[in-house]
């Protein structure tokens, strides 16, 4: 059974981090968690999604 290490980070440290990161990661109980990069599909489904909300929320008022 392998143990596995965890490293952990200041908040000082993570902000210094991620000026310089090519990813994006979130910061959580001093441990830095690398975050799933969207696509240009998911971004697209994100954007019509938003619209047809914003449109059904303004024909309500």
């Amino acid at each position: 059974m392998q143990v596995t290490q965890h490293q952990y980070y200041t908040p000082e440290e993570y902000l210094a981090l991620e000026e310089t990161a090519e990813y994006k990661s979130e910061y959580i109980d001093g441990q830095i968690i690398p975050m799933a990069g969207g696509t240009i599909n998911h971004n697209q489904l994100a954007l019509n999604l938003s619209t047809e909300l914003n449109f059904a929320f303004k024909r309500q008022s």
